[in-house]
């Protein structure tokens, strides 16, 4: 599982959809949008560790958002949350993604 960023950028799904700046994105549409392509990749789980690893401060990692060094499952839009996400979780536990991880 020890494989490097760049050799899983070549393998995953992000490199194929030529949006690099998507993962990276502010607006809570485009960070979705980056979790549905890593809901498809290969080597989500890879990159997921890497992002836990080396602690990454921002982006889409394996499907997960690190935002300000912290993940989150889903990023809310300003406001009132819709009804329908009232009772999602935002901010993910550490632990359980690690234990997703080891479990792979």
């Amino acid at each position: 599982m020890k494989t490097h960023l760049r050799q899983l950028q070549e393998l995953g799904r992000c490199s194929s959809e030529g949006s690099h700046e998507l993962f990276f994105s502010e607006k809570p549409a485009e960070l979705a949008a980056a979790q549905r392509i890593c809901g498809t990749c290969p080597v989500r789980v890879q990159c997921l560790e890497i992002a836990l690893r080396d602690g990454h401060e921002w982006g889409v990692w394996g499907g997960v958002i690190f935002w300000d060094g912290q993940p989150y499952h889903r990023r809310r839009t300003r406001g009132r949350p819709r009804q329908s996400e009232a009772g999602l979780p935002i901010e993910a536990d550490t632990r359980e993604l690690w234990e997703q991880v080891k479990s792979a």
